[in-house]
């Protein structure tokens, strides 16, 4: 049984997504899909981690197919876009890169994670929340990153790209119209939420009916099959016609 296909547990999972800042959504869906012990857990997971098991969520409960709709830099046009999801969720083996320092020292980067975000988020600065968060000197001691130039700091942004894995996934697609190629990038984890927060309100419509018409609990209906749950909703249409 894939992660979600319980109905009570995609309304759980659904419930405690919503309740959080986008930034640990993702995180939080992994958790329920069984990847990681807690939330906690799950928001230290490089956000690359993340992305590639959402992506793995997606494909179980959803279908391998994503459809996304993306306009088209060059002239406008929506450009409506088809791709298998298995080709965004590799995740990246690296979990930190080593790049040239201030004064000929070694600066270690790492990975990115949903509790940087949602840190950085929190701050006036939240560039530099981050990059003091990902930024430590070889021995992995806090490096004060307000004194690095900027191309240390370039090289920190890019050893940081490199390391987010498919949190950093595009896709080049084509427009019939204008010859443009414009790149598209994937939110995986954003995609996955908004199945899920779709595929929970029409649940919950079904649920609100079901006991409306026949005075049947919450739990009575997702108990129910698919079918059984579609049959007695075209029961309850029918009185109510």
């Amino acid at each position: 049984m894939s992660a979600l296909s319980d109905p009570a547990r995609l309304l759980d999972a659904w419930e405690e997504a919503a309740a959080v800042p986008p930034a640990a959504r993702a995180a939080v869906l992994v958790c329920h899909g069984g990847f990681a012990e807690d939330v906690e857990s799950a928001l230290g997971l490089p956000l690359g981690d993340v992305c590639a098991l959402a992506g793995r969520m997606y494909a179980e409960d959803f279908g391998e197919a994503l459809e996304a709709v993306v306009a088209c830099r060059g002239c406008d046009a929506q450009l409506d876009v088809r791709l298998p999801v298995s080709t965004l969720w590799t995740a990246s083996p690296e979990r930190e890169r080593r790049v040239p320092g201030p004064r000929n020292r070694e600066l270690s980067v790492r990975a990115l994670t949903a509790r940087d975000l949602l840190a950085a988020g929190r701050v006036p600065d939240p560039a530099g929340e981050l990059l003091a968060r990902c930024v430590t000197d070889s021995a992995g001691k806090p490096v004060d990153t307000r004194g690095l130039g900027p191309e240390e700091v370039a090289r920190v942004e890019e050893a940081a790209e490199q390391l987010s894995g498919a949190a950093a996934a595009v896709v080049r697609t084509s427009c019939p119209d204008c010859g443009a190629a414009p790149l598209m990038p994937v939110d995986m984890g954003g995609l996955l939420w908004d199945r899920v927060a779709s595929a929970a309100s029409a649940l919950v419509s079904e649920v609100a009916a079901l006991a409306a018409a026949f005075g049947w609990r919450e739990q009575d209906v997702l108990h129910m099959s698919p079918q059984r749950r579609r049959m007695y909703l075209r029961l309850a249409r029918r009185g109510a016609a």
